[in-house]
């Protein structure tokens, strides 16, 4: 082939190309940095420019034949198109509008962000827009045929994971067989297409089907239907259901894509209304015989996506299992004694007590130093000798009894190390009657403190069973670091069950707290103590689902709303959890510019700045700037959310010789992230990476950037953008160095016993 001359294309042959490829969304590899902006919608700019030639010289050219990057972007900006390139967005040369479909003379890109860049080929659908079947003013619905097998793929791995690999596949069940008589549910049925066929041969008998995925122990069934499900026959099956049948997915929006689609399927001639019957036969046995059958529609999610989780949680409407032994109808609920000193006296410790023994909860959550008319015989006790412990076992075990309910009770020993005592005096064989925890940071004595700590760990950090859930317990302070939750949670927890001591900032824990249910993908309760003596006492009680989603909850003694009433116990049902995620309560934080600032990272162009850095170790490099030592911790993608890939950085050995170290992690995603994933999740986890390892962090993607700092009091800061830089205050990202230090309630020889928990961590990632 001769030289390709791209002079000879003109803006005509590309508005063609654009048309075309919008009507047939052929397949073509994602771009990655440059997008053809045209009519509010972001286009391969390569794969379009491509198309161009071929419209203007009919020959198709391969791709490795032109590049892409600037040059596609100064072939486009020639013709007047723009151009959405590395973030940012480059303006044709002409601004003129030109007839047959061009842009608009001044275009308003300012959301371009959020719109969001599909390729039908990965994703298995065209423009398919979900909306409600009752949304008159929808768009039509579309559903591709490609990518079906990618599609299927990507969501029985997330099924397996969401319920514990209790998934089978192309199961089949006795019962699940086209009936050997037409009657009842099925004669409106088979009349219609019978009357629509022209035949009855579609029907028939004792036929034995298979489903695409069956989780037996909750009895749900997932069915994932194609283009080809979505037919005339389909419509009229559907219309002809029992008005009474219990079904799993939205009917009237299954019927609108029957007549939108109209799919057509003529071998053999009948096979339509095969597949319609098979599929009513499916729901209405299934409903017949106590299954949960869900329909998916393909291309209603990207079960690639991030969000791909969450999801599946909004769609099934059911709570994750992380044990087969766990009661399948019957919710846990915990209740939270939000207990301040001024409740500490017998009489108020009794009410209290006799208002747990009557009510309906499972496990009643103590603040740390809490009361009871025995604590001042507990607080000589020593936690460390054999003879104390059993008699806190047995003050503990008897708690249990009186309330008839399992405790966590958390108090001082004689050296005021705070622990905390989980109880069940009704314990079967399978499950715990006692624990105990230790509290590891802000202690005058501590866990770390033990000469044998390294034996007692696996002790600690062994979870406790409770009617099939495993649950783990934390301290106070010991939320604000990820580590030791996350112990429990790759124990794989159901819950983490927090005692605090009350007298925080809400926001702080709010965050800490949301984050580690995130992190390790669990319930997470906290209550609290505190001095409880003025009308804000700043002590709270929080409950959050897996996604970090704020559940609901009752007070057993006042009506309120209000999650700081003191001296009352709060009920969180975990059976009445919906299992969404929530936008995180700062999303909308200001941005504050430092006043002083030491280093300058650019928001774009990111490795200039490794360039200039020495690397000292995978994912890890130094660079001196002025009298001090930036290190560098990369983070790729999702590993942002595990924190033992962050820690593992933070505390590298290869950093040990260096002095006057400052730390900024960054977050580096190489695809765009979804909007709602942000929102929900990632946002709130960075700024929590911030505050608990005292540093910097930058998100870096192509569609989303930001910076935070660790602010004061160890909150989160949003660093704007000034000049296309962000500005560190490095004074403030002195990371480990700034936290493990000899000062109240810590201690800098607890470092070593805290790195040896980093490396449990890492290596149990590292053996599953």
């Amino acid at each position: 082939m001769g030289k390709i001359d791209w002079n000879t294309v003109t803006r005509e042959d590309v508005i063609k190309a654009i048309h075309i490829f919008t009507n047939d969304n052929p397949e073509y590899p994602e771009p990655k940095s440059t997008f053809l902006l045209f009519e509010g919608k972001k286009l391969p700019a390569k794969h379009i420019r491509g198309m161009a030639y071929k419209e203007a010289h009919g020959i198709e050219i391969s791709k490795s034949e032109y590049t892409g990057g600037m040059e596609t972007v100064r072939f486009f900006r020639k013709l007047g198109f723009d151009v959405f390139y590395n973030g940012e967005i480059l303006y044709g040369n002409s601004r003129q509008p030109v007839s047959n479909g061009s842009l608009p003379e001044n275009p308003s890109y300012e959301n371009l962000k959020n719109i969001p860049f599909k390729n039908p080929s990965k994703m298995g659908q065209k423009d398919t827009i979900l909306i409600k079947a009752t949304d008159k003013k929808a768009e039509k619905i579309k559903i591709s045929s490609k990518g079906v097998i990618e599609q299927k793929n990507a969501l029985q791995l997330i099924l397996n994971r969401y319920f514990d690999c209790d998934i089978v596949c192309e199961k089949t069940f006795p019962w699940l067989k086209t009936p050997d008589e037409i009657n009842d549910e099925y004669r409106l049925i088979y009349d219609g297409l019978k009357q629509l066929q022209g035949d009855t041969s579609f029907a028939k008998r004792n036929v034995v089907l298979r489903c695409d995925f069956v989780c037996e122990s909750r009895k749900i069934i997932i069915e994932y239907d194609e283009r080809q499900h979505f037919s005339q026959a389909r419509y009229v099956s559907l219309s002809a259901y029992p008005k009474d049948i219990m079904l799993g997915y939205e009917k009237e929006l299954w019927m609108r894509a029957c007549k939108d689609i109209q799919a057509k399927d003529n071998f053999p001639q009948n096979r339509d209304a095969i597949r319609a019957f098979y599929d009513s036969v499916r729901d209405i046995e299934c409903a017949k015989h106590g299954y949960r059958l869900v329909r998916i529609m393909h291309g209603q999610f990207d079960w690639n996506s991030e969000n791909a989780e969450c999801q599946i949680k909004k769609l099934l409407h059911v709570n994750p299992m992380h044990t087969k032994e766990m009661e399948k109808n019957k919710g846990m609920k915990i209740g939270l004694y939000l207990q301040t000193q001024t409740a500490c006296n017998p009489e108020a410790f009794q009410r209290a007590m006799d208002i747990a023994s009557n009510a309906d909860f499972d496990i009643l959550v103590f603040p740390e130093d809490c009361y009871c008319p025995e604590i001042e015989e507990l607080w000589q006790l020593d936690i460390a000798q054999e003879d104390d412990v059993e008699k806190i076992r047995k003050y503990c075990l008897n708690l249990s009894r009186q309330i008839k309910k399992a405790v966590v009770f958390s108090p001082f020993d004689k050296y005021c190390t705070p622990y905390s005592v989980f109880a069940n005096y009704k314990a079967d064989e399978k499950e715990t009657e006692f624990a105990v925890y230790i509290k590891h940071t802000m202690a005058e004595s501590s866990a770390f403190d033990f000469t044998d700590y390294k034996e007692i760990a696996m002790e600690i950090f062994s979870p406790i069973i409770y009617r099939g859930y495993k649950i783990g317990m934390t301290i106070c302070y010991d939320c604000n670091h990820a580590l030791f939750s996350r112990m429990w949670g790759i124990k794989g927890v159901d819950i983490i069950l927090n005692s605090t001591g009350g007298d925080v900032i809400y926001d702080k824990w709010y965050k800490y707290n949301k984050v580690r249910a995130i992190e390790n993908h669990c319930y997470n309760f906290v209550t609290m103590g505190g001095a409880g003596t003025n009308d804000n006492a700043h002590t709270y009680v929080y409950g959050f689902n897996p996604e970090g989603g704020e559940l609901p909850f009752y007070n057993l003694m006042v009506h309120t709303d209000k999650t700081n009433e003191i001296n009352t116990i709060y009920v969180y049902d975990i059976s009445l959890d919906n299992g969404e995620a929530q936008v995180e309560n700062s999303l909308c934080q200001k941005e504050k510019a430092n006043k002083h600032q030491d280093y300058f990272f650019p928001v774009k162009h990111m490795h200039t700045v490794l360039e200039q850095a020495e690397k000292i170790d995978t994912n890890l490099y130094i660079l001196t700037c002025q009298e001090n030592t930036l290190v560098f911790c990369m983070v790729e993608g999702l590993d942002i959310m595990q924190p033992e890939h962050s820690l593992k950085l933070l505390y590298s050995d290869k950093l040990k010789g260096y002095q006057n170290k400052r730390y900024i992690l960054v977050n580096h995603h190489e695809k765009e992230i979804e909007q709602d994933f942000f929102e929900t999740k990632l946002s709130v986890v960075l700024k929590v990476r911030a505050m608990e390892n005292f540093c910097a962090v930058v998100l870096q993607s192509p569609n989303i950037k930001h910076c935070y700092q660790t602010g004061n009091n160890r909150t989160a800061q949003v660093i704007p953008v000034e000049d296309r830089y962000y500005g560190i205050d490095i004074s403030r990202t002195s990371g480990p160095e700034a936290i493990w230090k000899n000062k109240q309630g810590m201690k800098s020889e607890w470092r070593k016993n805290f790195e040896w928990l980093i490396e449990q961590v890492h290596n149990s990632n590292t053996d599953s």
